[in-house]
């Protein structure tokens, strides 16, 4: 089985439904009933709505792809590439994608405002989102921001204004500043820090030879997952059994991928991942990205399972920066009895 794109029957997907048709009439002349219905079984279609383009950060659903995980456990996902211009949740909410993934920030507002989502996992137990500078002028500590420029996007803006207020700073003492998707202005003096992830934007800077020093915003005491798995209340309710099957060859196919660096950085660069994606890069990311997927939970309980405790700490984060004003807790923002299932079975 390949993977689908994002059209809803492309001329070859039409070849293949077209060659399994022959394939189960020549089943039925030698074989009889049993065999044709065997022949006719298919796996149960799935849409899952990626955050963010396809790469490595992705390498685990493509490996499961790749490797026939997914079939064997009777599921056809596709992954549907988010970017800049896609509102993953929306579309999540809407209906076009059963599935998503997103950081956890965006979910936790989503709710707030009433859209009806859960959350069933995570990959990234722990963030790797962190303050990244240069070695040569490193931010070792939060209070270094005071008379910094630090490039943070918009959706982690009061995150940061939080860490400068509770180091005791200014708020007015630190230049924030939209970020881009590559943080070449860090080396070009342009920023002084940029607000991102150690295991992208990080790696992407060492593998042009950048020497970096990052400051972990989990260890600051923002705690925050990423690669969280999530999907509306009704398809939760109605598909329970398909869910716990997708997040059970979901962690298989991840610990394939973990298991198998090398070959799944391959995968992503030469078949499944977006054009121009580079082949070292790739590899560094998935490696810095094992001890953030293993962390929690996932270490003892298995890949995907939920830290309650955790998201509801990161549910007092938003109250206290005024994102969150309701009564929400972690059993309303999350299901972990899913996750539980799969790890269990």
């Amino acid at each position: 089985m390949t993977s689908r794109d994002d059209r809803s029957l492309s001329r070859r997907r039409f070849l293949e439904i077209g060659g399994a048709a022959a394939a189960s009439a020549a089943a039925l002349s030698v074989g009889g009933l049993g065999a044709f219905s065997r022949a006719l079984a298919s796996e149960t279609p799935l849409s899952f709505q990626l955050s963010w383009i396809k790469s490595i950060q992705y390498g685990g659903y493509f490996a499961g792809i790749d490797q026939g995980i997914y079939k064997k456990f009777g599921i056809d996902p596709t992954f549907v590439s988010g970017g800049p211009n896609v509102d993953p949740v929306a579309n999540v909410a809407s209906g076009r994608s059963q599935i998503g993934d997103r950081p956890i920030g965006p979910l936790v507002v989503a709710r707030e405002k009433g859209i009806p989502i859960k959350v069933i996992g995570t990959v990234f137990q722990k963030s790797p989102y962190s303050i990244i500078s240069l070695a040569k002028t490193p931010i070792t500590n939060v209070k270094q921001l005071a008379g910094k420029t630090i490039a943070t996007a918009t959706s982690g803006r009061p995150m940061m204004l939080y860490l400068i207020k509770e180091a005791g700073l200014d708020p007015a003492s630190v230049n924030l500043v939209p970020s881009a998707p590559d943080p070449s202005a860090l080396v070009s003096g342009q920023i002084d820090g940029y607000a991102g992830y150690s295991t992208n934007q990080g790696v992407m800077l060492k593998t042009r030879g950048v020497d970096i020093v990052t400051l972990n915003a989990h260890d600051l005491g923002l705690p925050e997952t990423t690669g969280t798995i999530y999907a509306r209340e009704d398809f939760l309710k109605d598909n329970r059994e398909l869910v716990v099957k997708f997040l059970r060859a979901t962690a298989e196919s991840w610990r394939w991928a973990l298991a198998n660096p090398e070959a799944t950085a391959k995968l992503m660069v030469e078949k499944y991942g977006n054009p121009g994606l580079v082949y070292e890069a790739q590899l560094a990311e998935i490696k810095e990205s094992k001890p953030f997927i293993e962390a929690g939970p996932a270490a003892d309980k298995g890949l995907l399972v939920l830290d309650m405790a955790l998201f509801d700490k990161i549910i007092a984060l938003y109250r206290s920066v005024g994102l969150v004003k309701g009564d929400m807790k972690a059993t309303d923002l999350c299901d972990p009895s899913f996750a539980e299932a799969a790890a269990k079975a």
